[in-house]
């Protein structure tokens, strides 16, 4: 890995350092002390509040300064790489310190996991990359994002095969229901499920450990969309026994814009052809260096991301996902309490976490965003012609949520 003969700014010599973290040793997700000066990490304005992660994440100050730091390295001083020591690019070497990092938090092997440009990319890495035979079903919710469901529409149409979707609840309230109906649509011919972890037009989080279960007893390839999940809820593909799960960092995990990553089950990776082909296509010793190697890319995104796990993981990835858990039910408690708002997020805690999907009787959801911010410069995401999706990130506050419900609260007056 690139290291600069700069003045350090490591992440513990900042604010948050080595005397806060010992004084809230244990902050709890409520934590009135601990958590503003978490905030305080962020470069956000103090005069607005980013409720759209579900798109894009905000990136903490270390996180811009490290992605800068880097750019300002190769403009100034590019002329020293001489291509011995480490690379000042990315998209060839396998990078292990980030990769490991990244593969911790998923619990796999690091020869498991690609690092790619988005989730898109690491999806169509697979759905072009597996041999279907024709008239091979492939299998999705009716809820899927288009660059999640493209993909595999793309594959049935080269191989000959079909796409069927299933209908899921809207919105999605019962676990087993759902498995059910998963089951439900596993047929004979079925080769592939695709299904996103969490929902990202309702923040639903599936069953999809128990999916995957049935699944595998028919021979199906699964295939998990992890964009909306990494970095919001806890994730261990080894428990969910998937055999491909694709994500990126750049939403919940709080990087710079354009990483993603690809986790393919060691025993399955051999089925699946390099799409993009550089040194080491055939390298199956290594399966996450074949599919991270797609060409020249960017070496300072690549230091973005690793400050962002470190970010994470020196909060520590349960507390990050606990105050988003916390910031969510706050949100989703205040909008029960206003009788003319309809919630399209699943109603069981245990489905829910930081993304609400919710609209105000008689108000469409792009003149509610806009409201949201012409009245308190509060950013959600017009998700729909009835409703907003309102995401909680740990850059959020309590304080700033009520602000939002005033605003509803304004809005169901009429």
């Amino acid at each position: 890995m690139l290291r600069f003969m700069t003045p350090r700014r490591s992440f513990l010599k900042s604010a948050f350092a080595a005397p806060f973290l010992p004084q809230f040793a244990m902050p709890q997700p409520q934590d009135p002390a601990y958590w503003p000066r978490v905030r305080d990490q962020f470069m956000l304005a103090k005069d607005k509040a980013f409720f759209n992660t579900g798109t894009i994440g905000a990136m903490p100050r270390v996180v811009y300064e490290k992605t800068v730091e880097h750019l300002r390295k190769m403009a100034t001083d590019v002329a020293d790489w001489d291509y011995s020591g480490p690379d000042w690019i990315s998209g060839y070497s396998d990078v292990p310190a980030i990769r490991g990092k990244a593969a911790r938090l998923l619990n796999c092997d690091l020869k498991e996991l690609a690092l790619t440009d988005n989730v898109t990319s690491a999806n169509s890495f697979v759905a072009s990359g597996m041999e279907l035979p024709e008239g091979a079903e492939i299998i999705m919710s009716d809820q899927e994002h288009v660059g999640g469901e493209s993909p595999w529409q793309n594959a049935a149409k080269r191989h000959g095969g079909t796409v069927t979707k299933f209908q899921l609840p809207k919105p999605a309230h019962d676990s087993a229901e759902i498995l059910a109906i998963v089951m439900n649509a596993m047929r004979p011919r079925t080769r592939v499920l695709f299904l996103s972890h969490v929902i990202t037009a309702s923040g639903a989080i599936l069953p999809v450990k128990e999916i995957c279960t049935a699944a595998r007893e028919r021979g199906i390839f699964t295939v998990i969309d992890g964009a909306q999940a990494f970095g919001h809820i806890g994730v261990d593909v080894k428990d969910i026994g998937c055999d491909a799960y694709v994500g990126c960092f750049h939403k919940w995990m709080l990087a710079p814009a354009g990483e993603g990553f690809l986790y393919l089950r060691s025993e399955r990776a051999p089925g699946i052809w390099s799409s993009v082909a550089s040194a080491n296509w055939n390298n199956h010793d290594d399966n996450g260096l074949r599919f991270s190697q797609r060409g020249t890319g960017s070496m300072s995104l690549m230091m973005g991301l690793e400050a962002a796990l470190d970010f994470h993981n020196q909060i520590g990835a349960q507390r990050v996902q606990q105050r988003i858990k916390y910031l969510g039910d706050y949100l989703r408690a205040g909008l029960r309490k206003i009788p003319q708002v309809k919630i399209y997020s699943p109603d069981d805690a245990a489905m829910c976490a930081g993304i609400t999907v919710y609209g105000v009787e008689g108000v469409g959801g792009q003149q509610l965003a806009k409201e949201m911010w012409d009245r308190a410069k509060l950013r959600p995401r017009g998700s729909s012609a009835v409703s907003i999706r309102h995401c909680t990130h740990i850059y959020n506050s309590p304080e700033e949520i009520d602000k939002a419900l005033g605003v509803v609260r304004a809005m169901a007056r009429g």
